[in-house]
């Protein structure tokens, strides 16, 4: 009975490596000449990715600036005028409104085309960027909509030490 015990813990004993290590080690490897081929333009590459993602938190926080309307009509200035004045008055202050008006619908027409241009392109520029950035490591970017750099993977990359691939 202890002889069969023996032989079936033997038989579930590994002597060598599982495929899974092996694996294992050759990814981590991998990841180390990786780093170690990358290492010299990552500092770059990691402050283009910072510098282009700012940007594109700062067009989406960018706001439309409406110019100043035309000043309206002081009540008690008007109380002072004849009834005449303050109708002619009242016509200017009416047409410098529309005016106004329809000159800021084109200028925030304008503007938000302009927004959504430079949106795009600070978007495309950060796609690309993260897009180098993920060829180095996946493991150096987080998942989200608007990635962020994961710090742990970062610090690991900047290094390149072999103990910090184990």
């Amino acid at each position: 009975m202890g002889a069969l015990v023996v032989l079936s813990l033997l038989a579930g004993c590994q002597w060598g490596p599982t495929e899974a290590q092996r694996r294992q080690a050759a990814e981590r490897q991998r990841a180390l000449a990786q780093c170690q081929r990358h290492q010299a333009a990552l500092p770059q590459l990691l402050a283009r990715f910072e510098t282009d993602r700012q940007g594109v938190l700062a067009l989406k926080a960018d706001i439309y600036a409406a110019s100043p309307a035309p000043r309206p009509l002081d009540p008690e200035e008007q109380s002072r005028l004849t009834i005449y004045d303050q109708q002619s008055e009242q016509e200017q202050y009416d047409q410098a409104l529309a005016l106004w008006q329809e000159r800021e619908q084109g200028r925030r027409a304008a503007w938000e085309a302009r927004q959504t241009r430079r949106l795009q392109e600070a978007e495309g520029a950060f796609r690309r960027t993260a897009a180098v950035i993920r060829q180095v490591s996946p493991d150096l970017l987080d998942k989200a909509p608007l990635p962020t750099l994961q710090r742990d993977a970062v610090a690991r990359y900047r290094s390149c030490r072999p103990e910090a691939f184990r």
